[in-house]
Parts: C-alpha cells; structure tokens; sequence
C-alpha cells in the first residue's frame, strides 16, 4: 500500500511539473502556445494530475484538469488540422 501512495504522489508531483515548465516556457516565449511539444506536455501533466487528483478524491481538481486537458486535445486538433 505504501509503495502505491509512494507512486501515485509521484505521479501527482511529476504532473503539475511538467505542466508548470510548459507553462514557464511558454511564457518566456521559448515554446509558443500552439507548439506540439507545448501541448504534449499539457496533454501528459493533465492526464497525470486527473489520475492523482481522481484517486485522491479530489474532484473539483479532477475536474478542472479534465477541462484544460480538453481545451488542449482541442487546440491539437485544430494544429494538426492547420
């Protein structure tokens, strides 16, 4: 059991820091808003921090994760569509 909360903090931590280095060099204008990696990494911390805040049962977080991760899959589409 320990191991698995050992995990899944990780998997928590993991999440919000890749979601918040896309964000950093986004805003620095390293990555531009619409770059695939820029998105790439937004699509995997969102995923991350919906499965951590889902099984910590945090559902507002849930929530709010699983919109921006839809804003997100939207803006792909749209790239890859361009």
């Amino acid at each position: 059991m320990l191991k698995d909360h050992k995990y899944l903090n990780f998997l928590g931590w993991f999440g919000g820091i890749v979601c918040l280095i896309g964000y950093g060099l986004n805003t620095q204008q390293i990555l531009s808003s619409n770059s695939l990696i820029f998105l790439t990494m937004n699509i995997f911390g969102c995923v991350c921090l919906i499965y951590y805040t889902f099984q910590k049962g945090a559902f507002a977080n849930t929530a709010l994760n699983s919109i921006y991760l839809i804003i997100t899959l939207l803006a792909v589409s749209k790239s890859l569509l361009n």
